[in-house]
C-alpha cells in the first residue's frame, strides 16, 4: 500500500466523527488493475476522491476517471495530487503532504466541501 493510504484512512476515521459515510479502496498499481473490479467498487459510493503523492494527470486518479467514464457511472470524481504544471516542494512529508492538499485534514476539508456541493 501506498503511504497515501495511511491519510486516506485517517480522513475516513474524521469523517465518520463527523456523521459523513466514507470508504477507502487501496489500488496498489495503476498496472496492472482489475478495472471491473474497481468499477463494481466504485459505484456503491455517491462521489470519490483519489489522493495521490504525485501529479494527478496519468496517476490514481486518471485511471479511476477513466473507469468512471467507461462505466457510465456518472459519479463526481475530485483529484486530489500536484497539479500539472506544478512541482513537489522540498521539505519534509508531512508540510508537502499538507501544502498540495492531500494530508488527511485537508482531505477532510475536500470531502466536506464536495458533500455540500460546493
Amino acid at each position: 500500500m501506498g503511504s497515501t493510504v495511511h491519510e486516506a484512512v485517517s480522513a475516513a476515521e474524521q469523517l465518520h466523527a463527523q456523521g459523513i459515510s466514507a470508504g477507502v479502496i487501496a489500488i496498489p498499481s495503476i498496472r496492472p488493475c482489475d478495472t471491473q473490479r474497481l468499477q463494481e467498487l466504485l459505484k456503491h459510493y455517491p462521489a470519490v476522491i483519489t489522493v495521490e503523492e504525485h501529479n494527478v494527470n496519468g496517476g490514481v486518479g486518471s485511471l479511476v476517471a477513466e473507469v468512471l467514464a467507461e462505466g457510465g457511472c456518472g459519479i463526481p470524481l475530485l483529484r486530489l495530487g500536484i497539479p500539472d504544471g506544478q512541482y513537489a516542494i522540498a521539505g519534509d512529508r508531512a508540510s508537502t503532504r499538507a501544502h498540495h492538499g492531500i494530508d488527511a485534514a485537508s482531505v477532510v476539508k475536500s470531502a466536506v466541501r464536495m458533500c455540500a456541493g460546493a
